[in-house]
């Protein structure tokens, strides 16, 4: 009975996905996938090439599983915008596997643009709303960032600058 009790209670609970969208805006043209990414890219055109697991398109795909430290999501609307970030799990002592997440992104318009709103409940919750970026300019960005101002910290992680040859 202890044993049972043990491996329910240090189990790797699954993470929730719920997405909501408003002002004429469809679930069905939102995908978001998750991976590692590196934040050392040259601009955000690499993001597309990456093999990501793809977690939800148009419905939760239930296979979102998260690990300990980063966890890289990017999110895609209507193949037309996208936005990343990094969702950090610091509890590698704390418990033998991160507990589950529910994950709520909510797509609005505001003005012309469309913005996205992320609620992440959970033992490290996280919260932001930002406007998705048009995917044709992705060369012009890192980190959803401008490259040209995109020095400083992307969720807890330096960046740091090619070395030129």
């Amino acid at each position: 009975m202890i044993f049972f009790i043990l491996f329910i209670g240090c189990s790797k609970k699954t993470n929730q996905i719920t997405v909501i969208t408003k002002d004429g805006l469809l679930n069905d043209k939102v995908e978001i996938r998750n991976g590692l990414t590196s934040i050392n890219r040259e601009n955000d055109l690499d993001l597309f090439s990456r093999n990501l697991k793809t977690i939800f398109i148009g419905s939760d795909k239930e296979n979102l599983e998260t690990n300990f430290g980063e966890n890289d999501f990017l999110i895609i609307y209507d193949d037309a915008y996208y936005y990343s970030f990094r969702h950090f799990i610091f509890t590698d002592f704390i418990s033998s596997y991160p507990k589950g997440h529910d994950y709520k992104f909510e797509f609005f318009k505001q003005n012309d643009s469309i913005f996205m709103s992320v609620k992440i409940a959970g033992e490290h919750p996280m919260e932001f709303t930002r406007p998705l970026i048009n995917k044709d300019h992705a060369e012009k960005y890192r980190c959803n960032t401008p490259v040209e101002k995109a020095g400083g910290i992307f969720n807890m992680i330096e960046l740091k600058e090619k070395t030129k040859s």
